[in-house]
């Protein structure tokens, strides 16, 4: 392979590892309502996530939000952001490569907007 197309094939190889550095532009997501308050089901999701796993609480504008690994959403391997008042929140969940670990993040935040 001549040295042009080994410097073609890893500027493509490159770019496509780089398409969406915001967490939430990835197509791995969920999105729902739930009746608990935000700090009840930020908890609920947290307590179903390895124990090794860093997260951070953030208050952001009128919606709480957990992030995994990272509050960088470039960097971050999970977000899941609640907002809402009273009765019903929204909720939307996204994870970065949720292939490697089956979604985990994402099936917490469905189960725990249920129960």
């Amino acid at each position: 392979m001549s040295r042009l197309m080994m410097a073609v094939a890893a500027g493509l190889l490159l770019a496509g590892c780089a398409h969406d550095p915001d967490i939430r532009s990835g197509r791995d997501n969920t999105f729902g309502m739930t009746s608990k308050s935000p700090p009840e089901y930020l908890n609920c999701v947290k307590a179903e996530l390895p124990d090794t796993a860093k997260t951070y609480v953030v208050q952001n504008q009128d919606a709480l939000e957990l992030f995994v690994a990272s509050t960088d959403p470039t960097k971050a391997e999970g977000l899941v952001k609640v907002q809402g008042a009273g009765g019903r929140q929204q909720f939307s969940a996204y994870q970065r490569d949720a292939w490697y670990d089956k979604g985990r993040l994402l099936d917490a935040a469905l189960m725990c907007s249920r129960v």
